[in-house]
């Protein structure tokens, strides 16, 4: 009995041992921070209340907000995490330990598994009821544009095609360009709806959070009646908007990033 219990504290000693000398990786730890997010966007139904709530508005919105006479109301949508939900491939990426790639990415496209978000078809369908278009302007490649016209035909959106659906181009992400080619063929944007203030304005396009935060502050009047955002704390723009130059650092660089942009309670001294 004695010479098993010294066998099995020297195996414990020993899996310790290891589990000290390969602690978590950087990147591991990076891709583990998004589980609760990830989890809070699959499980709750306070995200799917969320979404109902939004397109709700919208609705409301869209008829509240007229036309100039001689152009056709459109409402400008984004598509990842404002119309479908691609969390199964956020949640991959954690499972894997993976930072986003193009390649995964595009390979999550083409597997056209992105399922509608709750309220998002019964919006466009009422948009295309009242006599407006929804256009979708997406920064996913233009690789991605047959799976992404199957993918939204598939969950029962209405009137896709070519002609609404505007991928990034050689304009690149910011997608002020894209908003335009909307202008110029007769439509006028009453509502843009999207996971992203990027997706309302270039004013916040590759900013920090401070400057973002300053175009909330000042057109907040916009937010409810002009612009509708859904929730997504997994990913986005406001991540880079912690840091000069975020992207471009390594995972455990990100990491201290993250920390240090956290806002901490400080207890009274006994």
């Amino acid at each position: 009995m004695k010479h098993t219990l010294k066998l099995s504290l020297a195996a414990a000693v020993m899996v310790l041992a290891g589990c000290a000398a390969h602690p978590q990786s950087a990147q591991q730890q990076l891709s583990s921070q998004a589980t609760l997010a990830v989890n809070w966007m699959q499980q709750s139904g306070e995200y799917q209340a969320l979404t109902w709530q939004a397109f709700n508005v919208a609705k409301t919105a869209f008829l509240n907000n007229p036309a100039p006479k001689g152009s056709k109301k459109a409402v400008i949508v984004d598509i990842d995490e404002t119309m479908v939900d691609n969390t199964p491939y956020a949640a991959w990426q954690i499972k894997q330990s993976r930072s986003f790639s193009e390649a995964d990415w595009d390979k999550w496209v083409e597997a056209r598994q992105a399922k509608a978000l709750p309220g998002a078809v019964s919006f466009a369908r009422f948009v295309q009821d009242h006599g407006g278009r929804v256009f979708y302007i997406s920064n996913r490649s233009q690789q991605g544009l047959s799976s992404t016209l199957a993918d939204l035909k598939a969950q029962g959106f209405p009137d896709v095609s070519a002609e609404n659906l505007l991928l990034k181009d050689s304009s690149g992400s910011n997608k002020v360009a894209r908003f335009k080619r909307v202008t110029e063929m007769g439509y006028f944007p009453v509502l843009y709806v999207g996971d992203n203030l990027n997706d309302f304005t270039g004013a916040t396009y590759h900013q920090d959070n401070a400057v973002r935060k300053d175009f909330v502050a000042e057109n907040h009047q916009k937010f409810g009646t002009q612009f509708i955002i859904l929730p997504n704390p997994s990913y986005g723009d406001w991540e880079g908007g912690m840091a000069k130059a975020y992207w471009k650092q390594p995972a455990a660089e990100k990491l201290k990033i993250r920390d240090a942009n956290l806002s901490a309670w400080t207890p009274a001294a006994q």
